[in-house]
């Protein structure tokens, strides 16, 4: 029974471990993917004034000015929904949680296992839930310049 509990044990923090370490990843491929929108912002904003100077053609305009704006909305979901500071659970329980002299290490450990796969499922439920709006907030950056086009389109059509 020791044996195949040390197993166990070594096996749910290893795991523990590779969940903390996708949240890591995700909150990297969100910085990333910030860095990007707020490099596209930057660049139609930059645009949009060059345009305004130029006195071009007021759909081109407002095609620009709808596109950095749904990057913006974009931007800041991603701080929102993704890159918000979140409790991560430790891999480990406190010393004062695991130190029960009242209790045997036998039923100790196996409690702890039990708390273990707590915090797990909880990682679990976290990775995915940031990855999936990521996600969906990636797939929008696809429709952003399909936007921008109908509201041009729509404004060379009303004028």
């Amino acid at each position: 029974m020791n044996e195949q509990l040390v197993w166990v044990e070594n096996q749910a923090l290893e795991n523990i471990r590779f969940h903390i370490q996708s949240a890591e990843i995700i909150s990297k491929e969100a910085n990333t993917t910030l860095t990007v929108f707020l490099a596209g912002i930057g660049g139609a904003a930059a645009y949009t004034v060059n345009l305004v100077d130029t006195h071009a053609t007021i759909w081109l305009i407002s095609a620009t000015i709808v596109f950095g704006i749904c990057l913006l909305i974009l931007a800041g979901w991603i701080v929102c929904g993704c890159l918000r500071l979140r409790p991560i659970p430790s891999p480990t329980n406190e010393p004062v949680n695991l130190y029960q002299p009242e209790f045997s290490l036998g039923s100790l450990r196996e409690a702890e296992l039990k708390n273990l796969q707590t915090r797990i499922n909880d990682l679990v439920t976290r990775n995915a839930q940031v990855a999936d709006r990521l996600n969906r907030i990636r797939f929008c950056a696809l429709i952003s310049p399909i936007i921008a086009s109908v509201v041009a389109l729509v404004v060379w059509v009303s004028r």
